[in-house]
């Protein structure tokens, strides 16, 4: 069986059509290799560009994001300043309409002991 087989490999190959088949066939794998490899590479390249702008949007919302943190925080502070003003003004109105208040009553009270002298 073997010996067969090598014969007809032995004829096969001395045949020149069979020769010029094979030849083809190594030349289009060739080509359907370069055409592989490039394809590759452009994919590569695309997807490297990709990412190079995948990163510089991802530099750019993260600028945004902390400047428009910085600025509610600012925010933040301005509005706490202004609430913690208001609460003491009236504390101290308070303060000022109590002594006010105990200023009449003195005042009140010395009239009516200047008028029980006269």
């Amino acid at each position: 069986m073997e010996g067969k087989i090598q014969q007809l490999v032995n004829e096969l190959s001395k045949n020149a059509r069979v020769q010029a088949m094979i030849h083809e066939v190594h030349v289009l794998q060739n080509k359907l290799n370069d055409e592989m490899n490039k394809t590759l590479n452009r994919f590569k390249k695309s997807a490297g560009d990709v990412e190079k702008n995948i990163m510089s949007y991802k530099k750019q919302l993260l600028s945004q994001k902390t400047k428009i943190e910085k600025e509610l925080r600012a925010k933040a502070k301005s509005l706490q300043v202004k609430t913690a003003k208001k609460t003491a003004k009236p504390a101290k109105t308070a303060v000022k309409k109590t002594a006010t208040a105990a200023k009449r009553k003195t005042t009140a009270a010395k009239k009516t002991v200047s008028k029980k002298r006269a």
